[in-house]
């Protein structure tokens, strides 16, 4: 790994500190009580204190309806360094208008990436403030004046783009398209159900006439909001310019938070970065700093292969009802494949009844249903026998309307407009709060649990609201901070202890729940081919290691067998449905089956999680996906490589050549070709200027290719 570069230079004379990692540096400047972005640049280059942007404010804050992004003054700066190489510094401002104090850290993190967090306090002794809404970070990313006219060619080139994902629907998770900036027309984007998703407060900004990459994301599990304006200025007298103002925030009814005297409240961690080389290098950048600085691993960080015990025993679909029989020779299918954890999901728990179909309705209830009248210590416990390790999925979030739990409480609803919202708790109640974290630790030392997987399937929305001081709080940031305290204690707590993160599959794929988690369900929609371009867009805004993809009955119907274990084996594998029984088994799908999940253990998972991920490409069109894909995964040291290469729907011809972009040319490598077998050798140069032919004659195929470097 390249020496890290993390400096900050503090000029407490004049207000101005620079924060640089790597080749970026991120300037600000404290003016008549603005904190301003004065400037932003990703070659290294520090620019001149004159140069300075002196009228963006780098953040926004709204209390008690009144804007606050001036008025401030300088409390305090210190820096620090901490154990990884990641140098913090923490300014402390307070207001002359309101009693707010504010302690912004600004994080230089390496690979080009910082972190941004701000805390604000109430100094009042007495009064109780309420908090409008919060920008964490907004500014002006780029700056152009030179030759504007002839480069702009009269405003036909669009001088920015943002790419995004542009679908915020369940099962279209990942679209990333780009999207042109039109001068003078804002643009934005945001969620509305109550969730980060099923998108991702994620972007990527494109200079299109100097070049360059700007990466943004927000860790935050509720409804956002990114924008952007294109500033374009020519009057035929001054010189033109086009600036790139961007921001982003959460967003919720007022106030989103009451903050009591004393109190300091936690805004969202916004994590940005630039790149002046490519895509591919902003969205390494972009991994690197995640994997070393925000995300959650367990032990060696290896992710296991999960059997996820549904498909033939699935609630809801009229499949036999959950048994210890039943369980347990979904653990002998588990172990056959090669899978590692068995996960049992929905419908074990409750009064389901004797078809075990009621698993929405009775939620809350976390104790085993009828059909498991020994509990599941039998199912575990043989589980572990043949090598298993074991999962439970838990939507601890939620009561059913025949749970007992809703009967008993029905005041630890979320209420709106005078009325109850169903099955969602109210977890800005301490009291909801308490019993739900009471309940993930019984489950995990009850079970002795490995793995816990939390979901979360419904959609609040704009929220509940309770009343606090004659003031009508919103629930949605109490709610975020109650899920993502539990699950920080949860996760020191049980230090061992694998956590599953899944909301109606990509209800919730911001870094802010990512980082308590050690995988992410980013959709559950596994069906060919759009589960390709799921897999290849969230595998920029998170790394593919984290990226949950899942095969089985019914997702499994379009597509040959090998293309589906090409695409999970890309992520983090999860199988489920793959045979009713072993005695019923095509003898064909489980040798298949077995293959492909030994080649991730014994290869891909060897380098995965440091993996520098090429997206050949980023952009796959079509309404579930058209053309080609290709997915390129290279190690750190070079010596390993895997690509895999998706013929689609809708391809104009039956080759795509594939030429490498992460292989050590001065080398030669062994390329061995699934599932056709083929093995050979080729040097690197050729692989990378010449590249492989791959040819696939029909749709929903694919090539999996595999380098290893020669001696």
């Amino acid at each position: 790994m390249p020496v890290q570069s993390n400096v900050i230079f503090a000029d407490l004379a004049k207000k101005r500190f620079q924060y640089v990692s790597d080749l970026s540096i991120y300037t600000e400047t404290l003016v008549d009580g603005r904190l301003l972005v004065a400037g932003f640049q990703d070659n290294g280059i520090t620019i001149y204190e004159l140069s300075d942007l002196l009228d963006k404010p780098s953040f926004d804050l709204i209390i008690d309806g009144e804007s606050l992004y001036f008025g401030w003054e300088f409390a305090d700066f210190v820096s620090m360094e901490d154990d990884i190489g990641n140098v913090h510094g923490t300014l402390t401002l307070t207001n002359t208008i309101k009693p707010i104090a504010l302690k912004i850290t600004t994080s230089c993190c390496g690979f080009g990436f910082f972190k941004r967090a701000i805390e604000i306090t109430n100094l009042s002794e007495e009064a109780t403030i309420g908090l409008t809404s919060m920008t964490p970070m907004k500014g002006c990313i780029w700056n152009i004046t030179d030759n504007l006219a002839d480069n702009l060619r009269d405003a036909s080139v669009s001088p920015y783009s943002v790419g995004r994902f542009k679908d915020l629907y369940w099962s279209h998770e990942g679209n990333f398209d780009w999207q042109d900036i039109p001068v003078n027309t804002g643009v934005f984007f945001q969620s509305t159900f109550g969730m980060s998703g099923h998108s991702s407060p994620f972007f990527v900004l494109r200079n299109n006439m100097n070049g360059g990459y700007f990466v943004c994301q927000m860790g935050w599990s509720a409804n956002w909001k990114t924008a952007f304006f294109a500033d374009y200025f020519n009057d035929g007298r001054l010189p033109m310019k086009v600036n790139l103002n961007f921001e982003i925030m959460p967003v919720t009814p007022a106030p989103a938070r009451l903050i009591a005297p004393g109190e300091t409240l936690h805004a969202p961690v916004v994590h940005f970065g630039m790149s002046h080389a490519d895509l591919d290098t902003a969205i390494q950048g972009l991994h690197a700093h995640l994997r070393k600085s925000v995300l959650r691993k367990v032990g060696d960080g290896l992710q296991p292969v999960i059997y996820n015990q549904s498909g033939y025993m699935q609630p809801g679909y009229k499949q036999p009802k959950m048994s210890e029989e039943g369980l347990k020779r979904e653990a002998d299918i588990a172990a056959a494949l090669g899978a590692e954890l068995l996960m049992v999901d929905a419908g074990w728990y409750g009064e389901n009844g004797q078809e075990g179909t009621d698993w929405g309705n009775t939620t809350g209830d976390w104790y085993p249903a009828d059909g498991l009248p020994n509990d599941l210590f039998p199912v575990f416990d043989y589980a572990r026998s043949i090598g298993l390790k074991v999962g439970l999925w838990v939507e601890v979030e939620t009561a059913g309307s025949k749970s007992k739990l809703a009967e008993a409480h029905p005041d630890w609803f979320l209420h709106k407009y005078g009325s109850k919202f169903d099955r969602v708790l109210d977890l800005a109640k301490p009291q909801v709060r308490a019993f739900v974290e009471s309940e993930i630790i019984r489950l995990v030392e009850t079970y002795k649990l490995d793995m816990f997987r939390l979901d979360y399937n419904s959609s609040s929305n704009d929220g509940g609201f309770n009343v606090e001081d004659g003031r009508h709080e919103n629930t949605h940031w109490k709610h975020v901070e109650a899920i993502y305290d539990i699950f920080e204690r949860v996760g020191k707590r049980f230090p061992n202890l694998q956590l599953e993160n899944c909301a109606s599959g990509g209800g919730r794929t911001d870094v802010g729940i990512v980082s308590r988690f050690t995988t992410t369900w980013v959709s559950d929609w596994f069906k060919m081919p759009r589960t390709v371009r799921i897999l290849n867009g969230m595998s920029m805004a998170l790394p593919p290691e984290y990226v949950n993809r899942s095969t089985g009955i019914e997702s499994a119907y379009a597509g040959n067998l090998d293309t589906q274990m090409h695409v999970i084996i890309m992520g983090h594998p999860t199988l489920f449905g793959i045979t009713p029984s072993l005695e019923q088994a095509n003898p064909a799908i489980m040798d298949t089956t077995r293959k492909y999940i030994e080649i991730y253990k014994s290869f891909i998972r060897t380098f995965h999680r440091t993996a520098k991920v090429y997206h050949h490409t980023p952009v796959i069109p079509g309404a579930d996906g058209s053309g080609w894909a290709a997915l390129e995964y290279v190690s750190e040291d070079r010596k390993k490589a895997v690509v895999a290469v998706f013929r689609l729907m809708n391809t104009e011809d039956n080759v795509y050549t594939l030429k490498f972009r992460g292989l050590n040319k001065k080398v030669s490598y062994r390329v061995v070709v699934e599932p056709e077998g083929t093995e050979f050798s080729l040097q690197g140069y050729a692989l990378s200027r010449d590249g492989l032919e791959i040819r696939m004659d029909t749709a929903l195929t694919s090539q999996l290719i595999m380098l290893t470097e020669t001696d």
